[in-house]
């Protein structure tokens, strides 16, 4: 399938805030939504779904008795390729027409591994989202199974990263929708499956640190995107350089803040998204 493009127009910022299988009385945006929803409302970090005031609203988030589930690997090996299965389920008669979009995701939060599209039921939005570079697998207008009671599924495949990432999060959201031509009465849900990394590796080292006027910057081995900074035993905002794997993470602002004062020794530590810590590796800011 090729890649959906997408426009964002101001003018049009709530049909962009609303998202599911898009059951609206516009006839034109009746057809955007089954065809799939705009980027970035799969419930993942920093994202929205479209169970808010002004769109799918009837009811609160995963208030309903249906069931929405990903069925992912529980580890992965780098470069491998899986299948993934989202899964809706319900025992009400009125949900009679169906909607997701999925996207996959590092502890870092970015995008982690490739998905590939296996029938005509899914597509692909890429290098889109809340301010990010992710990519989103969602349901076409075939893949909306209009009039079908019970329940709706899709299968694709998913291209583990070429490189251990640490653990990969799947997050998605779906709407179970009445089929009534309108954003009232539907249900949305969302669902979230974890893969660790097959990879065997050490717990983190830090080989060195520096400073700059505001950062902390600390280099060594066996990081991953979910790696944190640890400064006499408290956690610190970190960002990994953005190498697979990253091999130097940025203390962010410890120095303006005065976590650490010139010619006061501090103890640093990393921890990894599994929770190995290295040992303690002591700095002085000169």
């Amino acid at each position: 399938m090729p890649i959906k493009k997408r426009v964002k127009v101001v003018s049009i910022a709530v049909f962009i805030l609303c998202v599911g299988v898009g059951l609206l009385t516009d006839a034109r945006r009746v057809r955007a939504y089954s065809e799939g929803p705009p980027a970035g409302h799969t419930g993942a970090p920093g994202e929205l779904t479209c169970a808010i005031p002004g769109c799918h609203d009837s009811f609160a988030l995963n208030s309903g008795p249906g069931q929405f589930t990903i069925t992912a690997p529980g580890s992965y090996q780098t470069g491998q390729t899986y299948q993934i299965t989202v899964t809706h389920t319900t025992s009400e008669s009125s949900r009679m027409r169906w909607g997701f979009q999925l996207t996959a995701l590092t502890a870092g939060g970015t995008k982690a591994g490739d998905i590939q599209v296996t029938s005509s039921t899914t597509q692909l939005l890429s290098d889109d989202g809340t301010g990010t570079l992710r990519q989103y697998i969602e349901h076409t207008a075939t893949g909306t199974f209009p009039g079908t009671q019970g329940g709706a599924s899709w299968a694709f495949n998913w291209v583990a990263p070429s490189s251990d990432v640490g653990p990969v999060t799947f997050y998605a959201a779906g709407n179970q929708a009445n089929n009534n031509g309108l954003p009232t009465g539907d249900e949305i849900y969302t669902a979230s499956a974890r893969a660790s990394s097959a990879v065997q590796h050490g717990k983190p080292v830090i080989v060195s640190a520096s400073a700059g006027r505001k950062h902390l910057f600390v280099m060594g081995q066996n990081f991953d995107d979910g790696s944190v900074v640890i400064i006499d035993g408290k956690d610190e905002p970190t960002t990994p350089d953005g190498n697979e794997p990253p091999t130097v993470l940025t203390a962010r602002k410890v120095i303006k803040r005065g976590v650490i004062l010139p010619g006061v020794p501090v103890m640093l530590q990393v921890r990894d998204s599994a929770g190995d810590v290295s040992d303690p590796f002591p700095f002085t800011l000169q």
